[in-house]
Formats: structure tokens, sequence, C-alpha cells
């Protein structure tokens, strides 16, 4: 987000913050602490209205606090559009503010989403948009490849908003620790997520006992930095680079190269919370076949766990997952469905009585 002189002026109150499908309720309670308002929800994203106006440093110290969001966006405009003439009005009515934005030179692009059949395409969309920003005068310079401001246009069904991308070619799920890559690497705003679902707090100990790259371990360290955090992983490489995420993000946490088959012998002391991302078995095949994975991930974190604790698992495997929790009469507290990186996967929280 450029920082403008005109910006405090702006009457933003609202904001637009996708994230992945199925942890929306997550990201609105974390917004709502950070911010005084009133959120609703849509698929991917929370959209929010802030009891106060919101300016230049309001905005930015909401995106740099945000832990669940991928994009933030400040609304200009809502409205209904059934026709590109609907977005034209639109964004007619938001021109002053646009041009707030824009001023003394501003170079700008415009990007659209849109989500739902309409007769005309995204590319139409954006040109309306253009279009009409052009009509300012002096009309603004485009700029596809090196823009001041990005203006963000989307319209879901007839559900059309124009605002302002405050976090433009970026997205906040890619963390800056990351120097090691795992090859089938969790998205950290959904290791975050499986964090606050396991309750992570100073006060407790956790572990993920297939931690690759050490994504969720690092999260919840980086969720609750007193809190005692454990990765182990059956290949030595992916320890290394879990090491060496975890310095680059400030965390201290314990890693070491073990297998999930021996669980139950790691962490005699007991911990307060399993979380972990098992293989799925399509980028990478599991040691000893996933059922027995999954059945001694079971076992393991039922031994482990101490009254109350959580165990906290994402997989898309749902017969594997039911077939390992019924072997100890496990019934999962909840289950909630995401949606990640295309891939249609289960979020189960179980809690050791």
């Amino acid at each position: 987000m450029r920082r403008n002189a005109h910006a405090s002026e702006l009457p933003v109150k609202k904001v637009l913050v996708t994230t992945v499908p199925g942890i929306e309720d997550l990201l609105l309670e974390e917004v709502s602490k950070l911010l005084p308002g009133k959120g609703d929800v849509r698929r991917g994203r929370v959209i929010y209205e802030s009891a106060c106006a919101l300016d230049t440093d309001r905005l930015y110290r909401l995106v740099a606090n945000l832990t669940l969001a991928e994009k933030v966006y400040a609304v200009l405009t809502e409205a209904r559009a059934e026709n590109l003439n609907d977005v034209r009005e639109a964004v007619f009515s938001s021109l002053e503010d646009v041009k707030l934005i824009l001023e003394p030179v501003a170079s700008f692009a415009v990007e659209v989403e849109r989500v739902g059949a309409h007769p005309f395409s995204s590319t139409d969309v954006a040109k309306v948009v253009g279009s009409v920003v052009q009509t300012l005068d002096p009309p603004p310079p485009v700029s596809l490849d090196d823009p001041d401001v990005v203006l963000y246009a989307e319209l879901v069904e007839s559900e059309f908003r124009l605002a302002i991308d405050l976090t433009p070619f970026v997205n906040l799920r890619d963390r800056g620790y990351r120097v090691y890559t795992h090859p089938s690497s969790l998205n950290p705003v959904v290791a975050r997520a499986l964090c606050k679902l396991a309750r992570v707090s100073d006060e407790s100990s956790f572990v993920d006992p297939m931690c690759g790259s050490g994504t969720i371990v690092i999260e919840g360290l980086l969720e609750a930095p007193r809190a005692r955090g454990f990765g182990f992983d059956v290949k030595a490489e992916h320890i290394i680079g879990a090491r060496a995420n975890a310095a680059a993000a400030g965390v201290h946490a314990e890693f070491g190269v073990a297998d999930v088959r021996k669980l139950a012998n790691l962490l005699r002391g007991g911990v307060d919370a399993v979380i972990t991302n098992p293989p799925y078995g399509i980028r990478e095949r599991a040691v000893g076949g996933l059922r027995e994975v999954y059945e001694r991930l079971f076992e393991g974190a039922f031994s482990v766990l101490r009254e109350g604790g959580r165990l906290v698992l994402l997989s898309p495997l749902k017969r594997l997952v039911a077939r390992a929790a019924s072997k100890l009469n496990w019934s999962p507290e909840n289950v909630r469905k995401l949606d990640v990186g295309g891939l249609t996967t289960f979020a189960y929280v179980f809690v050791r009585a």
C-alpha cells in the first residue's frame, strides 16, 4: 500500500479480507479483535465494517497484524450490478475518492475478480473501471507493470465492490521465513488456523510429528512465543530445513529426526496438542504406507496427549481418518471442510478425554 497524503481524508470504513475457504469464521474473529466493528462472511472472504474511519495508519496496523488473511482491500464503494452499466455507475459514484488516492500524479492498474455467470468477461469489467478512472482531469497514467495504486474490482454474482489493494503484488501467506521449502509445503495461513483450533497458548506444549519444513511448529510459536513446540520428521533434510526456517522466523523450536510410528516413545511427559498435516500419498509416499501411518499417528497422539489435549489434523482422506479413529473409539469434536489450493480437505479436532 502506497502511503498517500490524502488517504487519511478518505471516508473508508470497510475492508475486504480474503482467506482460505473454510476458515472465514476464524478470520472474522481475528479481525474483530483488531478492529471494533461488525463483519459478514462470504466464501473465502470477510467483509468488515469498522466502527470508526480507517486512516492510513490504522490500515497499516491491520495488515501488519493479520495472521489468517491472504489479501486485504479498503472498500471504496459497493453496489448491485447486473450489467456493465451498473458497474460504470458504481465506479463513477466513488470517483472523488479515487481522485484523492491518485493525486497528485499516481499511476494505476485494475485487477478484477469475477465469480458467477455473466454475459461479459473480467477484461470487460477492467476496461469499464479503467475508462471511468481516466475521465479524471488530468487522466491518471496506466501502468500494468509497476503501478503506484492497484484498484481491485470484484463482481460476485451481482455484488460489485471497488477497493484499493492494500497488499499489491504480494500475498500475506508468503511468509518471509521460508528459506527451505518442503515438496508438500502447507499454506502458513492454514497452519496458523490449525494452531488456533488446537488452542495453542503461551502455557502449552505441542508437537507436529510429521513436521516437514516446520510450518505448523513455527506458526504455533509465532502465535504463542512462550509455548514449547516440537517437530519431528523421518527425513533429516526436512529437519535441517525446518531448523533454518525457525531461525529465520526468530522462534525457538525443538526439532529432531524420528518416525511418527514412534511418537508414543518420543514425548513421555505429554503435550497439550498434536497438530499435523499427514501425507496424502499425492506428492510424497508415506514410509510404512498411509494406513499404518494414520493408525500409528492416532495411537501415538492418544498416548502423549494430556487430558483435554487436542489432536488437530488436516487430511482429505476421510476413510483413513475414520478408520484410525474408530480403532480407539475416538470421535471428532469438530470437522470443517477447507479448499486448500483447489484440493478439498478436512480439518479434524479430536479431544482427549
